[in-house]
């Protein structure tokens, strides 16, 4: 097996869409990711020559898969559990179910998440920290939900109010299907974009895996909205971005409580100035971070 993979832009890709749907069907494959300006494309093929030819007919690499390539795949989807603190195990499927501590299944589909990547991950531990002495009944937003894995554990943890918001309509319908399959229902899932979205009342938790320039942009609506007890993790930050997410957390009068950094990418907690008003506006606290979001020596 050979796959034939070539990276384009959005024009190229359209102008070649419609023919190669009826040549290559589901041998076809498109591959976008967020902030990227180019494309993958890739043709699975089963001889050497048919991926030639489409190297001589538009360019790109070609790669030979293993023999056992199947089997390798299986391995990746068969991944191992991920525990979170001692409240919670996240598992793609029923099968790996422990004993003793509550699970969530959120199978992998449609590349929502699953836990498994290094932002949602420190998300969720944050978010098990932070709540673990909370009493029940506390109030959520998870913005950019994806999957739901974060507004599913929220209810795990003790909330009883959760609103979980991402633009893809795909993404809500997947979550609120795996919010069912894990016997939860109060989960508020709407479509739409956290900047215009009517929040009302208080919330204790604001959790927010999104690009850095909606987080920016939508700081100080959340300051509104915190709790002054609360508690807001965000991630889908890139480490290179990390000082423009800081100034505007200054600026909207959230500490910095906690930075974790894996691979590229960082999560960070904080939480309302204690020196700042309600509305955002006071005397901010440039130097010191707020020791007080998690337990000392955790983490």
């Amino acid at each position: 097996m050979y796959i034939w993979r070539k990276r384009a832009t959005a024009d190229w890709i359209k102008r070649q869409n419609e023919d190669w749907q009826g040549r290559f069907d589901s041998a076809l494959a498109i591959i976008e990711r967020p902030g990227k300006t180019r494309t993958l494309v890739e043709v699975s093929c089963d001889t050497w020559k048919q991926a030639r030819r489409l190297r001589n007919e538009f360019g790109g690499a070609i790669e030979k898969l293993r023999a056992d390539w199947l089997q390798q795949l299986a391995k990746k989807v068969r991944a191992k559990p991920l525990r979170i603190g001692s409240r919670l195990i996240v598992t793609r499927a029923p099968s790996s179910i422990s004993k003793g501590t509550r699970t969530i299944v959120i199978p992998a589909e449609a590349a929502f998440g699953t836990g498994e990547h290094a932002t949602t991950a420190m998300c969720l531990r944050m978010l098990e920290r932070v709540t673990r002495h909370r009493p029940m009944g506390w109030a959520m937003l998870d913005a950019g939900t994806g999957s739901g894995i974060l507004a599913i554990a929220a209810s795990c943890f003790g909330a009883n109010r959760i609103i979980a918001i991402d633009n893809d309509p795909l993404a809500c319908s997947t979550a609120a299907r795996n919010a069912r399959a894990n016997n939860v229902d109060n989960i508020d899932f709407r479509t739409g974009n956290v900047l215009n979205q009517k929040l009302r009342g208080k919330l204790d938790i604001i959790a927010a895996n999104l690009f850095s320039d909606i987080l920016i942009a939508v700081l100080p609506r959340w300051r509104q909205r915190l709790a002054q007890d609360g508690s807001l993790i965000l991630s889908g930050v890139l480490r290179s971005q990390e000082k423009a997410v800081a100034r505007a957390l200054d600026r909207a009068a959230f500490l910095v409580g906690e930075i974790r950094r894996r691979g590229k990418w960082i999560a960070i907690l904080c939480g309302p100035s204690p020196l700042s008003s309600p509305s955002g506006r006071g005397i901010k606290v440039r130097s010191r971070r707020r020791k007080f979001l998690l337990p000392e020596g955790e983490g």
